[in-house]
């Protein structure tokens, strides 16, 4: 047999609480082909948990004190808007660095393990990620990582800014951490195909760092991509001058047809223009060809092999169970949506595997990788799987807990059908709601009625489903009054509806809303510079402008965060990290009871028992500031400024938004300032020095009471100066409470770790 290695590689960036599940199909369809050495790369989630170690935080420290030494703010008079991110990651890795150095391996362990289930210990964990990942983004400042997006100053929609990105030493931490990590595994095993997988637009850079590198150090292995972003800005990209530097080919739509044929080809030497689906580069004379093969027919998905997602680390995911992704179907039974483009890029058709199938291969995935936790991957549940699955998983005593995307089909999720999917494991369900507007709902094509929509929300949530809305503001012609009666909606159905995925309209070039303008009132604004643009700009006739959109979008956040529970205060993070909300369901907590345990906790801050034990956090760490902390912190957290950094979903940088910014948010002035890094609950308190003074006197003191004996009982101007400042600690997390609310302790609840109610 030819010695013929394959590395399916997951690049950076994407979710890091569960397996991505591309990559495990085609290996498996690989396999069933007769590909022996086909090895899964996770390169993500290795490149999280090497970035989030005290090692490389150690070293990210020493960088941020190189490239950004807090010293050269002292001087300034004040601070411009162009140096707030600069100043504000300065700041934090002064407080906080060798604390969260210290700290971040029990913050994973707690996050893998069981105290994840305590949310008094989870939240503290997550932030500590978070501020870990801070200091990473400081040390390669202005590049930013986040546990949902990777961004650099370079436009993901300029191939001339792109390649330049995947060269920059200083600010791309990929390039040292895939010579470092990936690069020498792949030279020693001698790989001959590398395949990565690109679905957002976060991935694009590293992706292509790592394909510059691998091309470097091995000339004759053939480097490959797919995925959900490529198949929508593949064909530019391949036209684009220096990609051949990068990458070798192209595969559209679903990979396992083409990976096959592209493997036995450059096994068996013969030519590249067989393989279907495939757009390549072809190399002669010194001469490089771009090359679009015709399209390939999809496998048959029903025939389609069990995932094999042997290879993948499942100790690394930030989870303490794991996850597995299933496709239950592919494509869009419905496929009407004007806004959505997701039917012409996965592939051609729709198809799905019969219950049976995906009963069998999900019993197998349990018992195989010892898990019962699954999602399943599908754009929307067709009616009659909402009625067959149910009946094979029970059959087969499945003895799983799942949740997916769904559409609003009332005569699927009545009652009782409601009841057979929480019966056959189903927990939680994110339906495509949108809008409370029937005029924008018929020109979004949905089918579908708030009737029906609010029928279905309220049979899932007696079924002891969640629901989640994913909602849409800044769909042409939409107007402030409807995205506020949208939002009403919304809120008035809150005992249903427990989360909302809201999102800002954006135009790509694939969909209804790009190539029929006028038909929504719109006039589209290409840029001829973006020679790899997706997303594009446009103007409105009437409703609102992108603009407007954008701080409705604010407005709208900022409500349901003051009225659902899960996105009050720091619960919000079971909400932004894929994956943990559910586990709490399916560890047995009702959506009634987890929301209940939220607001619970989201209270704890503003009220007080009636004791005043309240006591300073361990671990407080202070480091004086030249210029306010916090006031930087809100400026950026301006509409104006937010517009600066590349949209989370399209990785779109606004054209003239920081010259926007810059005139319309003021100077920071000088003023000195205490910054307090709270170890206990991993986050950050600014006091003035007098304020400074008065926390270390609590902490002598041991407790807020104990500093209020020693005041003198007729003074009462000091007392109530002291308890209005003690109240701002304690919101801020430098003051704590013990015992405010049952902490959730585990217990064991159907062989499951579960949180206490």
């Amino acid at each position: 047999m030819t010695y013929f290695p394959i590395r399916l590689v997951y690049p950076p960036q994407g979710h890091f609480t569960q397996p991505y599940l591309a990559l495990p199909c085609i290996k498996a369809w690989l396999q069933q082909q007769g590909f022996e050495d086909v090895g899964l790369v996770d390169a993500s989630i290795e490149a999280y948990d090497r970035f989030l170690s005290p090692e490389y935080l150690a070293r990210a420290k020493r960088l941020v004190e190189e490239r950004l030494p807090l010293s050269r703010f002292e001087s300034r008079s004040e601070l411009s808007f162009g140096e707030f991110a600069a100043y504000r990651g300065a700041a934090e890795a002064a407080a906080s660095a060798d604390a969260v150095i210290a700290t971040i391996d029990e913050a994973k362990r707690t996050i893998r393990g069981e105290e994840f289930y305590d949310i008094d210990r989870y939240t503290p964990a997550v932030r500590t990620l978070y501020q870990g990942l801070r200091l990473v983004s400081a040390a390669h400042h202005p590049s930013e990582l986040t546990p949902h997006n990777f961004s650099m100053r370079y436009s993901n929609e300029r191939s001339s800014e792109v390649l330049a990105a995947t060269r920059d030493e200083v600010e791309n931490p990929f390039l040292e951490h895939f010579r470092s990590t990936l690069l020498p595994r792949l030279v020693a095993d001698k790989v001959r195909v590398v395949g990565m997988s690109v679905i957002y637009g976060s991935q694009l850079v590293p992706a292509l760092t790592l394909g510059r590198l691998i091309k470097e150090a091995l000339p004759d292995c053939h480097v490959t991509a797919g995925g959900g972003f490529l198949a929508y800005i593949g064909r530019k990209l391949m036209r684009a001058p220096g990609l051949e530097d990068c990458l070798d080919s192209v595969v559209f739509h679903e990979g396992e047809g083409p990976m096959a044929a592209l493997c036995a080809a450059l096994r068996d030497g013969t030519p590249l223009e067989s393989v279907g689906s495939l757009t390549w580069f072809k190399r002669a004379d010194g001469r490089v060809e771009t090359i679009e093969n015709p399209p390939m027919h999809p496998v048959r998905l029903d025939a389609a092999p069990t995932p094999d997602f042997d290879g993948l680390p499942f100790e690394l995911y930030f989870s303490p169970r794991l996850v597995l992704p299933y496709d239950i179907n592919r494509g869009c039974y419905y496929g009407e949506c004007t806004f959505c483009t997701l039917p012409t890029v996965i592939g051609p058709g729709y198809r799905t595997r019969r219950a049976s199938t995906i009963a069998e291969h999900v019993v197998a995935l349990r018992d195989k990788h010892r898990t019962t936790h699954f999602n399943f991957i599908t754009d929307c549940m067709p009616p009659g799987m909402i009625r067959d699955l149910p009946d094979e998983l029970v059959a087969r005593q499945a003895g799983i807990t799942w949740w997916s995307d769904a559409r609003v089909e009332p005569k699927a999720y009545t009652i009782e059908g409601a009841r057979k999917l929480h019966e056959a494991g189903c927990r939680k369900l994110l339906f495509g709601f949108e809008t409370a507007t029937p005029r924008l709902l018929k020109m979004m094509q949905k089918g579908q009625s708030l009737k029906s929509t609010v029928e279905v929300a309220n049979n899932c949530a007696a079924a002891g489903i969640s629901v989640t809305f994913y909602a849409m503001v800044g769909f042409p012609t939409e107007t402030r009054e409807e995205a506020r009666a949208t939002l009403q909606f919304l809120l008035d159905h809150k005992d249903a509806v427990r989360e909302v995925s809201l999102q800002t309209f954006h135009i790509d070039e694939v969909a209804q809303t790009y190539h029929e303008p006028d038909k929504f009132g719109i006039r589209i604004i290409d840029d001829p510079s973006k020679d790899i643009e997706l997303y594009h700009d446009y103007e409105a006739a009437s409703g609102m402008s992108q603009k407007e959109a954008a701080e409705m979008f604010e407005e709208m956040m900022a409500a349901l965060r003051a009225n659902l529970p899960i996105f009050a205060g720091d619960n919000i993070f079971f909400f932004m990290q894929k994956s943990h909300y559910f586990l709490h369901l399916a560890a047995g907590a009702s959506p009634e009871e987890f929301a209940e345990r939220a607001r619970a906790r989201a209270d704890q801050r503003n009220t007080a028992r009636t004791s005043l034990a309240w006591r300073p956090a361990r671990g407080l760490r202070a480091v004086p500031l030249s210029h306010p902390h916090a006031d930087v912190v809100r400026a950026m957290a301006r509409p104006e400024a937010r517009a600066v950094r590349p949209d989370f979903l399209t990785g779109r940088h606004e054209e003239g938004a920081l010259e926007a910014a810059i005139a319309a948010i003021p100077p920071v002035a000088r003023s000195s300032r205490v910054l307090w890094w709270c170890g206990e609950t991993a986050e950050f308190v600014e006091t003035r020095p007098d304020g400074a003074a008065a926390l270390r006197a609590l902490q002598a003191a041991g407790d807020l009471s104990k500093l209020l004996e020693r005041l003198p009982p007729t003074d009462e101007t000091g007392r109530a100066a002291l308890l209005a400042f003690a109240r701002e600690l304690k919101k801020g997390g430098a003051l704590v409470e013990d015992g405010t609310i049952a902490t959730a302790r585990a217990s064991e609840r159907h062989g499951e770790t579960a949180p206490a109610t």
